[in-house]
């Protein structure tokens, strides 16, 4: 199951970062003061999310998912803290 989740959340992470690249920018194709067509661009209310926006944040949703899902799997399989296993010092006695 982890090795599966571990897959998932790298494949999510490559598409994450690809999903991005493809994205165009806000200022992109957009004339001087926002918008080609004239008019007031920058306050129009923005378009409807694309797919590529959509399957963005598809990805963000799963990454969490799959990280939250990794953190509780490693933690169930190790019960026990680092400081378990270490032994304490043996102090010297002191003599006066």
């Amino acid at each position: 199951m982890y090795t599966f989740l571990l897959i998932i959340h790298f494949l999510a992470c490559f598409l994450l970062v690809v999903a991005i690249l493809l994205q165009s920018g806000k200022g992109s194709a957009a004339g001087i003061f926002g918008s080609s067509g004239g008019g007031d661009g920058m306050m129009n209310a923005p378009a409807t999310a694309s797919f590529i926006s959509r399957f963005t944040m598809a990805l963000a949703v799963l990454i969490a998912i799959t990280s939250i899902s990794l953190t509780v799997l490693v933690s169930k399989g190790t019960s026990k803290s680092i400081m378990d296993s270490s032994v304490a010092p043996v102090q010297a006695e002191e003599t006066k």
